[in-house]
């Protein structure tokens, strides 16, 4: 209470300290607020396209039997890795067998018919030298040789076709592969065309996305990046292929496979991310952007008047960005110095110190 009285009683004190506030005021006011600034360069605005795709193993097979038999072995395990001719089951292949040895056995009689009749056309052509046979007789020897050795090649085609189908028990893998389902049980009785395994590749994984067709064109010049789910590094992916679909879903299938070595497997989630390269613009860090509630953006400008920097808001057009950068469509050009640093609380023609004058 004593302190308010004497203020009350000079007022000459409460007018000196009012100037001097104002004149703090003033002080703070005029202060230069410290920037960095950053010329607007034109570089290749880079639109950047999102993606959802997968996994997928084009090299898939569905293994079956081209005979008909009980599963007499099963070898391996959904999980398991196989190599390339390597055995995954068999069939009773014992009635196949017992074909084949007698289709054998015809071989050795017929090659016994065959060489019985050189030997007797051999004696004919010997005769002949020595005293006159029919040439009837002669002709006849000649024809008995000829349908021994007819008879002989079919014989053989008989043991290769039991021996090919002998085999055809055994069911081996067509390439090195996962084994990812069975179908088939010891003691079953399968037929052709019955599915009994499958295989997948997982060492040729694909990454499938559809993609508009709007960027279509745009490919030569496009870089893909990929994130595996819940992963949030992106890794660099190499296209292979661009497949159009049906017109009706106005897109392309974007085939491609990782750079890098990554755990994959058929069916998993990916994110991807397709760079276009577009025209040349100017473009602005993502730091220098003022997004207001309205959803209006703007960016600081510093500009030079009379040797003295000043600090001028300038509302923009943005489009795409990356890696930080962010192009501008509208509102400044190139050659232009926007503030990149210390531009929160900035009002229109504020004097400016630049940390980076040059």
């Amino acid at each position: 209470m004593r302190r308010l009285l004497t203020i009350a009683r000079a007022p000459w004190a409460c007018a000196t300290t009012l100037a001097l506030l104002m004149g703090g005021i003033g002080v703070a006011t005029a202060q230069d607020a410290r920037v960095e600034t950053q010329r607007v360069d034109e570089t290749p605005r880079i639109e950047t396209l999102r993606l959802s795709g997968s996994v997928s193993a084009p090299r898939t097979s569905q293994l079956s039997s081209a005979e008909a038999g009980q599963v007499a072995s099963l070898d391996v395990e959904i999980g398991d890795r196989v190599s390339q001719d390597e055995r995954l089951m068999s069939l009773d292949s014992r009635e196949a067998e017992l074909e084949r040895q007698r289709a054998q056995a015809n071989i050795d009689q017929a090659r016994a018919d065959r060489d019985d009749a050189r030997q007797r056309l051999n004696e004919a052509d010997q005769l002949s030298a020595q005293q006159n046979i029919a040439a009837s007789e002669l002709r006849q020897r000649q024809n008995a040789l000829a349908a021994a050795e007819a008879t002989l090649e079919a014989q053989q085609s008989e043991y290769a076709l039991w021996e090919l189908r002998v085999s055809r028990h055994t069911i081996t893998a067509p390439f090195d592969s996962l084994i990812t389902q069975r179908d088939s049980e010891l003691g079953e009785w399968v037929t052709p065309g019955d599915t009994l395994m499958t295989l997948v590749d997982i060492e040729a994984l694909t990454l499938d996305f559809p993609v508009p067709l709007s960027a279509y064109a745009r490919m030569d010049d496009a870089t893909l990046e990929i994130r595996l789910e819940g992963d949030t590094q992106w890794y660099a992916a190499r296209p292979q292929a661009r497949v159009p679909q049906d017109t009706n879903s106005r897109q392309f299938l974007l085939r491609a496979e990782p750079v890098d070595s990554l755990d994959l497997l058929p069916g998993m989630a990916l994110e991807g991310r397709l760079l276009l390269e577009g025209e040349t613009g100017p473009s602005v860090p993502r730091d220098a952007l003022i997004r207001r509630p309205d959803g209006s953006v703007s960016v600081w400008l510093a500009r030079q008047e009379d040797d003295e920097w000043r600090a001028y808001e300038q509302r923009v057009d943005v489009g795409g960005g990356h890696e930080g950068n962010v192009a501008v469509l509208d509102g400044i050009e190139v050659g232009d110095r926007v503030i990149v640093v210390g531009n929160e609380r900035l009002e229109e023609g504020q004097s400016l110190s630049l940390i980076d004058d040059d």
